[in-house]
Order: C-alpha cells, then structure tokens, then sequence
C-alpha cells in the first residue's frame, strides 16, 4: 500500500485504530501495555490487612506498524497520536455489583502516554488483584480514557478496534480496556 497515493483506515491487531492520508497518519493507541517489558505491571505488597498495589503502564502509539503497513514509503509517513489530552488511567475491579475505581493517575500528556500509581488497598481488594495478577480474567482491568476530536471514522475499523478493547465514541472519546490477567505469564516470570 502506497500512503503517498492511498487513503485508508485500519484496526491493528492490538486494537490501535490508525487513519493514513497521504504523508501522515493519525493513530489512537491499542489496548494498554506493561511499561517496562522486564518488570510485572501490577504488583501486590501485603502489609496485614492493607496492601499496596504499584503499577506501571504505558499506551503506544504502533509507529512501527503502521510505517510496515504503509509499505515503501513508511519512513517519510508523519505518525502522530491523534489523542490531544492527558489521558486518564484506572485500575479498576469488576464484580457481581458492577465497577469499582481502585485508583486513579494521569498519564503523561504524550505518547507512549505513561503512568504510574501507588495505592493502598483493603485485603479484600488486594486478594482480588492478586488472583488478576496470577491470571483471573474478568476481575481487574486498566483503563485508558482520553480525546481523539480530529480523528476521521471508518464504521468497519471502528467496530474491530472495539471488538479487541478499544472504544472510540461518536464524541471521539476513547476509552481502551485491559484486563490484568492479560499480563500474567510477564508477571509471574519474574518471581
């Protein structure tokens, strides 16, 4: 595909959902990654009946990919995050009742939009987090909330990017979800 002559949008396989026009391409990050590849993204401390949770993460924009998808031209394709806030991050538990913020951080207002958080947490929810840590799918989730207001939409791509945790609204907001469970086998390797 040649970006200088071609107009396309696509859903990456991580959820990213990227718009090319030709010489540029506007990107919304796919679903939330561990910030450091050689350390666990979610860590459970015990202190008796509270714990601290620490938590590292990061939401990248698929630059690589998306000059690979441009195919011969990549290298001269300006590709640029089409987020144009700091991003809200929240680990969050999920239960029979619903939802609950187990805490909250900004991210850097730029990519790969890091953020980092400390919490103290009752036992129970510290138990919660660590059966997520161990590989529980369905219990805790990050989330990543922010605005893409420039961005042009593909009904198709859209709904793939959905589909893989990545909701752009009709208001462009965006709201990308992953589940801690996601990163267990990175976590335990490093105990």
């Amino acid at each position: 595909m040649n970006a200088s002559t071609s107009r396309w949008t696509r859903s990456f396989p991580d959820g990213a959902y990227v718009a090319v026009e030709p010489g540029w391409a506007l990107c919304v990050p796919g679903r939330p990654a561990p910030q450091h590849a050689d350390a666990p993204a979610v860590q459970v401390t015990s202190l008796g009946v509270t714990a601290v949770v620490q938590a590292g993460w990061c939401w990248p924009i698929p630059e690589a990919e998306v000059r690979r998808a441009v195919g011969p031209v990549g290298a001269a394709v300006a590709v640029t995050s089409a987020i144009t806030d700091a991003p809200r991050v929240e680990l969050v538990r999920r239960d029979d009742h619903g939802t609950t913020v187990i805490a909250a951080a900004a991210a850097s207002a730029y990519p790969p939009y890091t953020a980092v958080l400390s919490a103290t947490v009752d036992a129970a929810t510290a138990a919660v987090v660590a059966r997520a840590v161990a590989g529980e799918r369905g219990l805790v989730s990050v989330v990543y909330r922010a605005d893409a207001p420039g961005l042009p939409f593909d009904p198709d791509a859209l709904s793939r990017s959905a589909a893989l945790g990545v909701v752009i609204a009709p208001d462009r907001s965006v709201t990308a979800t992953t589940d801690v469970a996601d990163w267990s086998r990175h976590d335990n390797e490093q105990e």
